[in-house]
Formats: C-alpha cells, sequence, structure tokens
C-alpha cells in the first residue's frame, strides 16, 4: 500500500557534545510511522547556523528549493520549537496556498496565526510544564472540526509554552483555555488545517491518536486525489 509521504520541517538544537543539527523528534516521527504516512525532513536552505545567530529573509533561490522539498509532500506537520523563522513562515503559507492537509503544534499553531502578519506573541504564565504531565484543562468548541475528530469537549492536555498568541489571525479558534489562552485554530472548510498549543505526539491517548490519525487520513486523501488528477 502506498503511503503518503509528510513533511516535517525540521528545528535547531544543540546537542549534549555541543553539536550543531536540525532535527525532528522521536515523537513526531513514530507517531506519523504508527499512524500509516511517512515521514520526510523539510530542512532551511540558508548558508549559516539557526541557533544564536540572525537570519537573513529568504531569496528567491531559498524559496526554490524549499518549494522543491515541500512539492514532494501530501501533508505537513509544523512542530513545537523555541522560535519561529522565516523559512517557517514560508513553509506555512506555502501549505495553505497548495491546500496540503497542515497540523502544527505548540509553536508550530503559532507559526500558522502569525505566518502571514505581524501579531506579536504574549508572555503566559503556567503553562510551560513537563511534557508527559496534564497540566490544565482545554474547552473544545463543539462546533470546530477539532470536535467532530476528537469529539470531546473538555480535555486535560500537556503544555510546554510560555507564550500565547493574540488573535487567531486568519484562523478560527477552535478551543481555549480559560477564555484567555487559544489552545486551537483552524480552517474548517479545509480538507485539514488544524493547530493546537498542546503536543498531542507525547501523551498517547484517545483524542490525541484520533487527531494525528485524521491528520494522516486526510494526507492519504490528499494524496489519491492528486495522484487522479495527473
Amino acid at each position: 500500500m502506498k503511503r503518503p509521504l509528510i513533511g516535517v520541517v525540521a528545528r535547531p538544537y544543540i546537542t549534549d557534545n555541543n553539536r550543531q543539527v536540525l532535527c525532528i523528534l522521536e515523537n513526531v516521527r513514530r507517531n506519523i510511522i504508527n499512524a500509516g504516512a511517512i515521514p520526510m525532513i523539510i530542512l532551511p536552505t540558508q548558508d549559516m547556523v539557526y541557533i544564536g545567530n540572525k537570519e537573513n529573509e529568504l531569496t528567491k533561490n531559498d524559496k526554490e528549493i524549499l518549494d522543491a522539498q515541500i512539492d514532494m509532500c501530501d501533508g505537513i506537520l509544523m512542530p513545537g520549537g523555541d522560535r519561529i523563522y522565516y523559512y517557517d513562515k514560508y513553509v506555512c503559507q506555502r501549505a495553505n496556498e497548495k491546500d496540503l492537509p497542515l497540523l502544527g503544534i505548540c509553536m508550530g499553531m503559532q507559526v500558522m496565526c502569525n505566518y502571514n502578519n505581524d501579531n506579536v506573541n504574549v508572555k503566559v504564565e503556567g503553562h510551560k510544564k513537563p511534557l508527559d504531565e496534564y497540566v490544565h484543562d482545554v474547552e473544545v468548541y463543539k462546533d470546530s472540526k477539532l470536535y467532530s475528530i476528537i469529539e470531546e469537549e473538555n480535555l486535560k492536555v500537556n503544555s510546554l509554552h510560555g507564550y500565547m498568541v493574540p488573535n487567531p489571525g486568519e484562523y478560527t479558534i477552535a478551543a481555549m483555555t480559560d477564555s484567555t489562552v487559544i489552545e486551537a485554530v483552524e480552517k474548517k472548510d479545509k480538507l485539514f488545517n488544524i493547530g493546537v498549543q498542546w503536543h498531542p505526539e507525547r501523551t498517547h491517548d484517545d483524542p490525541s491518536l484520533k487527531l494525528i490519525q485524521a491528520f494522516v487520513d486526510s494526507c492519504i486523501i490528499n494524496m489519491n486525489s492528486t495522484k487522479s488528477d495527473k
């Protein structure tokens, strides 16, 4: 059976022996494979070390190389991270323009809300906690696509973000914490275009598994529809 190819945007890290790397986390990789897809790392293109350095805006050549990677993908996953880069915003922009299934996690959701505007994220207290613990409740709006997937109105979620988005940008709010922190956004008219502030790749509970599986299933649908159009 042919499996969809899901592009996962790389994140810069420093290893324990002080090496600079661009990578995806094991939990993301394993969840994608277990749900029936193939992960592929989308790498940034600038000739620079990303951590600790100021990046330049993307050139035409940078965008062409990113486009070549994105064009191979049946869906895009924007994972969590510590800093939003120009390449994050460009990948999100192209995923929206191409109507690719898109799942944003933590900072990935923040990229979705900020990729085409000048929003400045706001500091939030009490949400940066160990990832394997349930930290707070989330209210999922019953008229949202997210609710139709996970079929639960109240969730316990983990949390690792120190900032929140001030507004959802071009997205619609799908879930909140105490009517103050935006916890999920979506485009209901799309096959799959959802961002969540928590980390479903870490908890392996029923709502998390349903969300990731729905994302991969949408990538399968997109793969098959694209193939039939050729």
